[in-house]
Order: C-alpha cells, then sequence, then structure tokens
C-alpha cells in the first residue's frame, strides 16, 4: 500500500511543476508584454517631451515621450521645445505605444499623430536629444536623427553651447 502511495505522490508531482512553470511562465509573459497602446486628446503639454492625454473613457494619463529628453523649462530653449511640442499635438487625438511607467509614475511611450513619430519630430527639428543612459542611446533611430540636426544645426544645435538635460537638472539640482 505504501509503494502505492508513493507512486501517486510522484506521478502528482510532474503536474504540479508543470501547472507551476506554465503559471510562472505566463506572468512572465505578462509583464514582459504589459504594452499600453492608449489613444487620447493632449489636453496639455507640460514641456518638450511631458504630456497629459485624456483617453476615450476619460482617464487622464501624463506620459514622458520615450528615448528624448528636451531642455527643461527654465533652461535655454526649453520653452520654445515645449512651443514646438504644443503647435504640434495639442488638442489632437494621438496614439501613444508605451511599455513602461517612470519613478514619477508617468507612462513612457511613443506619441504617434496621423502616422507620424512625434518623439522623433521633437530630435529632428532640434527641439531634443535622443536619450542616452550610461553613454548609449535608448533609441538609435533617434540618435540618428539628433547628429543631423546637429550637423545641420537646427534648432537649440544653432546655440553656441547646448547643454543637455541630464547635465544641466544636475548643475542645477547641486545649487539648492
Amino acid at each position: 500500500m505504501q509503494h502505492k502511495d508513493n507512486y501517486k505522490r510522484q506521478a502528482g508531482q510532474p503536474l504540479l511543476t508543470i501547472t507551476q512553470l506554465c503559471c510562472a511562465t505566463t506572468l512572465l509573459f505578462v509583464s514582459f508584454n504589459s504594452h499600453a497602446d492608449i489613444r487620447g486628446s493632449v489636453v496639455r503639454v507640460l514641456d518638450g517631451d511631458t504630456i497629459e492625454v485624456l483617453q476615450e473613457d476619460n482617464e487622464l494619463t501624463r506620459v514622458r515621450l520615450n528615448g528624448i529628453d528636451a531642455p527643461e523649462k527654465a533652461q535655454p530653449f526649453g520653452q520654445r521645445s515645449r512651443q514646438a511640442l504644443t503647435a504640434m499635438i495639442a488638442g489632437k487625438v494621438v496614439h501613444i505605444a508605451g511599455n513602461n511607467r517612470d519613478r514619477y509614475g508617468r507612462l513612457l511611450g511613443t506619441v504617434w499623430y496621423d502616422s507620424a513619430d512625434i518623439n522623433a519630430i521633437q530630435v529632428i527639428h532640434g527641439m531634443a536629444w535622443a536619450y542616452r543612459y550610461k553613454g548609449k542611446a535608448m533609441v538609435q533611430a533617434y540618435a540618428d536623427r539628433e547628429e543631423k540636426a546637429r550637423k545641420n544645426r537646427t534648432g537649440l544645435w544653432g546655440e553656441p553651447a547646448p547643454v543637455e538635460p541630464w547635465r544641466w537638472r544636475k548643475l542645477h539640482n547641486s545649487e539648492n
């Protein structure tokens, strides 16, 4: 009898292991593919890389344009960057493809309007840098567009010595 009980436990163990494996795989799949595609109207442009979107279900979502870094509002070119983004999408219905949130809870996303990548347009017009992490561009296509804007002295690249927003923030946070 004891031999039979051991057999039942052993036979049940692989099933339990397979079930656990399936659950773990599902959780990993969901967490890695938690892609938020939202659609809504741009109700506010906070700066050159942050907007608020009112979704069709009346949920207000703050969005940080992923892969770019615009000058801060108090930084040279900060207001022009905000104005450029406002002129392009304020009041417009946009589509946002995003998959993460930043430490402030903003959705990190690519903003699309009329099939145009608004994040890229900010970089092309010299209104933002391609965002870099540890010296490497997060989106290589944006880095390529930034290089072209630099060569053409477009937007902020026409200034004598533009300071990257991450350096500007570091300099100004240390003064407080």
